[in-house]
């Protein structure tokens, strides 16, 4: 549909639109590659191979451009949370061990989880009073998914565990952006999870 001389498209199709979500994608590859504070509309519209205009008619400032950067890495990893730990009421625990091990390799492996940009994104978000709602939004679907799972493994004190568990495998992604090897996930994550949660079963909290 066409529309009159001087009226610009309504805000959905403007959002609905594929390009969008291309300069979205292509802002996440430069903050993962140089940072939240490279991001500039040309800098962007040079990665996603558009026009300059195309950047500020989709986004009028750096801040929306990095705000919905950050929407879009939330909603990607919150997808992989639910996959994950969507489970039955009861599973074993090595089944727990085995959706671990699923979720962490899921954000290594997929070159669009973007690591390095989420853990940019998520730090502006600490320094931006704008951007918490959004962090805080991930952080609880991040928890309330990892704690259904661990209950599931009958984990004794689970909300403890769950705690435990989540910072581990944060701490764990992080360790491999910076210092990444090809053996992370059988030799060195699935070892020490499976002592890990040995542990909390004994209730060595």
């Amino acid at each position: 549909m066409s529309h009159p001389p001087g009226m610009s498209a309504p805000v959905n199709s403007k959002r609905q639109n594929p390009r969008r979500r291309e300069i979205l994608e292509a802002t996440l590859r430069v903050i993962g590659e140089s940072g939240v504070n490279s991001v500039t509309h040309r800098a962007v519209a040079q990665e996603a191979d558009v026009a300059l205009a195309s950047t500020t008619y989709y986004f009028d400032s750096k801040g929306a451009l990095v705000e919905e950067a950050l929407e879009l890495m939330i909603a990607r990893s919150i997808e992989y949370v639910r996959r994950y730990t969507t489970s039955p009421a009861r599973i074993s625990q090595g089944e727990l061990i085995d959706r671990i091990v699923g979720f962490v390799e899921a954000h290594v492996n997929d070159p669009n989880a973007f690591l390095m940009a989420q853990y940019e994104l998520m730090l502006e978000a600490g320094r931006r009073e704008y951007l918490r709602p959004l962090a805080r939004r991930w952080t609880i679907a991040y928890i309330d998914g990892f704690d259904r799972v661990v209950r599931s493994a009958g984990l004794p004190q689970p909300e403890l565990a769950t705690e435990i568990i989540t910072n581990f495998v944060e701490g764990a992604l992080l360790n491999h952006v910076t210092t990444p090897t090809d053996d992370f996930l059988e030799a060195r994550l699935r070892p020490l999870l499976t002592n890990l949660v040995a542990a909390l079963d004994c209730g060595a909290t």
